[in-house]
Formats: structure tokens, C-alpha cells, sequence
């Protein structure tokens, strides 16, 4: 296999291990309590853990190559998962293994993509393959997940995922022998990197900045279309059973496949970001108003596929137009805001969805989706710039 190839399957099996083994404790959890509740509990450690790893990222990722520090992350949490399938621990140490296992996660994400420009020429077509392929596992495991635990047990689907585990291991680790001729080859200008300087240059850098801006709003926004909101709107705009919660989400995902295959196939060097903003806009007004189920149902589709189109663009962008010794930090960044800002989204959209009915929660969103238009203009004029520059 080649190094993208290889970075690509361990990921892979990484992803799969996650979803997997969280499913699992949330069934456990249930089991042991009989109470839905505990299932919220996750999705917050999660976030937690990848919101801190953000603050030292930029300190461990400068002591040891990149290679090793993902090797080493994907090895501590194989290691963390055994402790949860061999231990019957208490539901704050649980959770607590979970935060760590996400802060190591912190850590993967940012340089499995600052690794994209160093091992592929082809940007957009390995940001739509990464991009798309990690939706077709999620899109799978959840469910399979799920399937296992009914026909089987918690227990069992755990040790499925800490095999997953095993597996994304060894992959990592051929990676790392791979990239050895790359081990600090690149290396980072300036000051000694932490969160602060990476922050600073995040914010003194136009295409960095622009890019993270759109980033962080995009995510506030589109906590709107979180699966608990969902159900709160087909109990009380549609009015539909609960098996379209499940059938929303689903078309969700899928649009998404097609808009990363979309920017695989395409050739075309035109910014798609006012585009794919306008329809995000569109989409979540026509979703709060849907008179149909059915025209929910394509609102969902609209919104998958222009977030999709988004996020591939934005990552080409990023890497395009960073230097390679900054770009692992930058990524770090921009996880820090995107969580922040999901967190704080899910909040404000929680808590709007208790007070005010869900017709206007989805016009607030439409409205802050609004914000993206003006970074996604300047950057789109920066890929102009940087095009004619380039005739020229």
C-alpha cells in the first residue's frame, strides 16, 4: 500500500473502533440504569477531550516527530479501551477513559490532514476520499453497532472495537515506517510553538484566519441539524412517527457521500463556498418551515451535500495555502474552535428549543448562516487573486 493508502485504512479502522465502542457503553450504561439519559453523557466527554487536547498539541507535537505522536496516541488509546473491556468500572471512571481516549483523538485528526499535502499532489481528491469515507463508516458502524449489541452483547461489541483498535495500531505503525524519510524534514519557523503562538498566527495569517472564521460559524449553525433536534421536530412540526428520525439522519449522510464524490470527480478550480453557504441558508429556512415530510427530507439532503462541498474546499484550501511546518498547528486550532463552537451551538439551540417552538429555532439558525457569507467572499476573491497572480 502506498502512504495515503495506509494512512487512510488505519484511520479507517480507528473511526470504526470509536463509534463501536461507544455504542457499546451507551447499551451498557442502559443496561446498568435504565436511563436514556446517560447516553448525553458521551457526546459531552468526547467533545471535552478533543477541546482539551487543543492546548497541548502544539508542545508535544514539536518534542517528537508527527508520525510517532500519532503511533503514539493510537497505541495509548488500544491500551485505554483493554482497561474499559477488562475492568468493570464505575460510570465517572468511564466516562473520565472516555474524555482521554478523545483527547488522544485530539491529536490524530490535526496531523492525519497536515499529512495530506506531504504524501499526496492531489489535494481535493484525497481531502473528498478522507472525507467521504469516514461518512460511509459512520454511516455503517453506528447501525451495525447498534445490530450487535441487540443480537449479541455490549461486552462482545467492545471487543470487536478493541480488535479494530489493534488493527488501526499496526496500520499507524507501518505508516510511520513509510514517512520515516519525512520525520523532521519540515521544520517549524519561529518561536517555540504553543497553543498561544499557534492562536496568533491563526489570526494574523488572512487565508488561516478567513478559513478558520468560516469554520467556527459553520459549526455554531449546523448544530442545528444534531440528531436531538431532530426529534424534537418531527414530534411537533411533522408530526411523524419516530422511525423518520432515523431516515433523516440517514439521507443526511448519504448526501454527503455524493458531495465528497462530487469533489472527487471534479476538475473545475472555481470556489464553491458562496455556493454551498447560500444553499446551507436555504436548506435550514426550507427545514424549518417544510410543510412535508418529504420536503424535509430534501432540505436534509441540500444541507448534507453543501456541508460536504464546504468542509472538502475549506481543507484544500487550508493546505494549499499554509506552509507545511505551520499546518499541523493551524488544524490543532481550528478543532479547538470547531468544538467550542459546536458546544456552545448545541447549547444555545437546546435550550431555544425548550423555550421557543422549533419553527423559529430553525430560522435563528438560518440567520446566524448568514455570517458565513462574508469569509466565504473574501476567500473566494483570494482564489481569484492567487489565479490570475498565477496567469500573469
Amino acid at each position: 500500500m502506498n502512504r495515503f493508502t495506509t494512512l487512510l485504512v488505519s484511520q479507517w479502522m480507528a473511526n470504526a473502533g470509536d463509534a463501536l465502542y461507544i455504542v457499546a457503553l451507551i447499551a451498557t450504561l442502559y443496561q446498568q440504569t435504565g436511563q436514556a439519559s446517560t447516553a448525553a453523557l458521551f457526546p459531552i466527554a468526547v467533545t471535552a477531550g478533543m477541546t482539551v487536547s487543543g492546548f497541548f498539541f502544539a508542545r508535544l507535537a514539536k518534542q517528537m516527530p508527527h508520525a510517532t505522536l500519532l503511533l503514539l496516541s493510537q497505541l495509548m488509546k488500544t491500551l485505554s479501551l483493554v482497561l474499559i473491556v477488562l475492568l468493570d468500572l464505575p460510570l465517572v471512571a468511564l466516562l473520565l477513559l472516555v474524555v482521554w481516549i478523545a483527547f488522544l483523538d485530539g491529536f490524530a485528526r490535526p496531523i492525519e490532514s497536515a499529512f495530506i499535502p506531504q504524501i499526496t499532489t492531489d489535494f481535493q481528491k484525497a481531502n473528498s476520499i478522507v472525507q467521504g469515507t469516514n461518512q460511509v463508516v459512520q454511516l455503517i458502524m453506528w447501525p451495525l453497532g447498534a445490530i450487535l449489541v441487540s443480537t449479541g452483547s455490549p461486552q462482545s461489541v467492545l471487543f470487536v472495537s478493541l480488535l479494530l483498535f489493534l488493527v488501526a495500531s499496526i496500520g499507524t505503525a507501518l505508516f510511520r515506517y513509510q514517512v520515516r524519510s519525512l520525520q523532521g524534514s519540515v521544520e517549524e519557523e519561529g518561536n517555540e510553538p504553543t497553543f498561544r503562538s499557534s492562536l496568533q498566527y491563526t489570526r494574523t495569517n488572512v487565508p488561516a484566519r478567513l478559513n478558520t472564521a468560516l469554520l467556527g460559524i459553520d459549526a455554531f449553525a449546523s448544530t442545528a441539524w444534531i440528531s436531538a433536534l431532530f426529534l424534537v421536530y418531527i414530534a411537533t412540526h411533522l408530526h411523524v412517527s419516530n422511525s423518520w428520525w432515523g431516515i433523516l439522519n440517514a439521507f443526511y449522510l448519504l448526501s454527503m457521500i455524493v458531495g465528497s464524490y462530487q469533489m472527487l470527480r471534479r476538475r473545475k478550480q472555481r470556489s464553491l463556498l458562496q455556493f454551498s453557504v447560500l444553499l446551507s441558508i436555504v436548506a435550514t429556512l426550507l427545514f424549518g418551515l417544510a410543510p412535508y415530510v418529504v420536503v424535509a427530507l430534501i432540505a436534509c439532503v441540500v444541507q448534507g451535500y453543501a456541508s460536504q462541498l464546504r468542509a472538502i474546499e475549506l481543507n484544500t484550501r487550508l493546505q494549499a495555502d499554509t506552509p507545511i511546518a505551520r499546518l499541523p498547528y493551524v488544524y490543532s486550532v481550528q478543532q479547538t474552535v470547531y468544538t467550542i463552537s459546536f458546544c456552545l451551538g448545541s447549547l444555545l439551540f437546546g435550550l431555544l428549543a425548550d423555550w421557543l417552538s422549533i419553527e423559529v429555532v430553525y430560522l435563528i439558525a438560518s440567520i446566524i448562516a448568514l455570517l458565513m457569507i462574508r469569509p466565504a467572499r473574501q476567500l473566494r476573491k483570494q482564489v481569484a487573486t492567487e489565479r490570475t497572480q498565477q496567469i500573469s
